[in-house]
């Protein structure tokens, strides 16, 4: 699996480079603690607004003009399109951080990209010249030493791993994935090349980002008023869950005379 590859080289790993489709913080989880040792981590990803590929578009068409069209649209955005796109990718985090389960390891992982973000390490751009359509994981290796503290020659600066996987808790979990550890110094160089090349076309998304981690139920600070009406809910809960279950065990004239009101201190004193 994907992941444990990843799990495997991330400790050597100083820094980091991802071409992904799609990115969901589910793929962060289960890396947390070895993605915030990198000291710089960059995720070019995909959005969900150009996930239909030329083929797919053409099966609704019988000429090719309107499909060229649209394939130069998406070659070269307008602004407002750009905009559009990057927008969906804000709603695309709030619904992940939305679903995500409210649990302490998943409050420390929306802590620490904040903080990864906000000390620089972390960098995130979204593509929008159409689909992003490779899964590249690039890793540049940090300085080893050996016990005497000298440093030892590496014999390549780094490894990719190319494949199907998107950075999704499935996409690198799973075996129907197929990917492949690429080697080699001019292998890493031309990879890192065409990384480099997708990057400038990115448009960036750190700010983003962060404001929307930032205001999601792990970091955003709760105001009086939730307090307030979580201590009012904590103290009620168990006469509201049972207040549909109770019945009265008797329903006479007078019972039905009265106010609801009424009804449910009758039910409370029962």
């Amino acid at each position: 699996m994907l992941l444990d590859e990843l799990a495997a080289r991330l400790p050597s790993t100083a820094a980091a480079k991802f071409a992904v489709g799609y990115f969901f913080l589910s793929g962060l989880e289960p890396l947390r603690d070895t993605l915030y040792n990198l000291q710089e981590l960059r995720l070019l990803i995909g959005t969900t607004t150009s996930r239909e590929t030329i083929e797919q578009i053409s099966e609704g068409y019988r000429r090719l003009a309107p499909v060229r069209d649209i394939v130069e649209a998406q070659q070269f955005p307008k602004r407002a399109a750009i905009k559009a796109q990057v927008v969906a990718s804000v709603a695309d985090v709030r619904a992940a951080t939305e679903n995500m389960d409210q649990t302490d390891a998943d409050e420390q992982l929306v802590s620490a990209l904040v903080q990864m973000i906000a000390e620089g390490r972390l960098k995130v751009r979204v593509y929008t010249k159409g689909r992003l359509h490779a899964k590249a994981y690039i890793f540049d290796h940090a300085q080893a030493y050996d016990a005497t503290g000298r440093a030892l020659p590496r014999t390549e600066p780094g490894v990719a791993i190319i494949g199907s996987s998107n950075f999704t808790l499935s996409g690198i979990s799973h075996n129907t994935e197929l990917n492949v550890v690429v080697h080699g110094r001019e292998n890493h160089a031309r990879l890192s090349e065409w990384f480099e090349a997708l990057w400038a076309d990115g448009e960036p998304f750190d700010a983003a980002l962060m404001a929307e981690l930032r205001q999601s139920w792990a970091l955003a600070q709760p105001t009086p008023y939730d307090i307030y009406m979580k201590t009012l809910y904590t103290l009620v809960r168990e006469r509201l869950e049972d207040a549909e279950q109770t019945a009265f065990l008797w329903n006479d004239d007078i019972v039905s005379r009265l106010a609801e009101f009424q009804r449910v201190a009758v039910r409370q004193a029962v």
